[in-house]
């Protein structure tokens, strides 16, 4: 389900009119989020760490109000929910695109993912379908191999693309603590930099 926002008394017009000319309104913003707490919890349970701290970035994805908001037919809608189409490695070297319904229980959501995770790592190409082509998920993705400290992500200007782009790294030790690199791209049109650090601190809150 959805709604319309009224742009003509929203307190963001302005803001959306400028930004929505722009050949590229993204912007992005990096930082290290602490995530010992549940790197303990996900060993503890035997959950995946991945699949763990997934969902508590969409718990703070779904509570962040202006990450739910997408620009359809030139109007700003809001989502009830946002679910998650995540890339998924293979053996090979190769990734595809999945759709992880978005869950408040951990435990539904994990299976969900897990199943689609499995049927994957089976199949060869993008994997490209409906259920990629949402525009009420986020797009996810994990780059275990690097601790990067920025990160920019592939764009296309004949598409009008506002769906926002998460992204972490390889996790590291630095004084006792595991911290995790965790890139948010966001259309400028939709949201400022005050709604990520909300976002952000929602998460942080959640991984301790």
């Amino acid at each position: 389900m959805k709604h319309t926002v009224d742009i003509e008394h929203w307190n963001r017009k302005e803001h959306f009119q400028f930004f929505s000319k722009f050949d590229d309104p993204f912007f992005g913003i990096t930082v290290n989020v602490d995530c010992t707490a549940t790197y303990q919890q996900s060993k503890e349970k035997g959950v995946s760490f991945f699949l763990l701290s997934l969902h508590k970035v969409m718990n703070a994805v779904n509570a962040t109000e202006p990450f739910r908001y997408r620009i359809e037919d030139g109007t700003v809608v809001c989502y009830d929910v946002i679910h998650v189409s995540s890339t998924v490695g293979r053996s090979d070297g190769t990734f595809g695109f999945s759709f992880f319904p978005y869950d408040p229980s951990l435990d539904t959501f994990v299976t969900s993912a897990t199943r689609e995770i499995a049927f994957l790592k089976e199949t060869s190409g993008l994997n490209f379908n409906d259920a990629a082509r949402r525009t009420d998920v986020i797009h996810f993705s994990s780059v275990p191999w690097i601790s990067f400290t920025d990160l920019k992500h592939a764009s296309s200007f004949g598409i009008n693309d506002c769906v926002p782009k998460i992204s972490v790294g390889k996790y590291y030790t630095a004084k006792g603590r595991i911290l995790l690199p965790l890139s948010v791209t966001v259309h400028h049109a939709l949201m400022d930099g005050y709604h990520v650090a909300q976002f952000i601190e929602r998460l942080q809150q959640s991984l301790l």
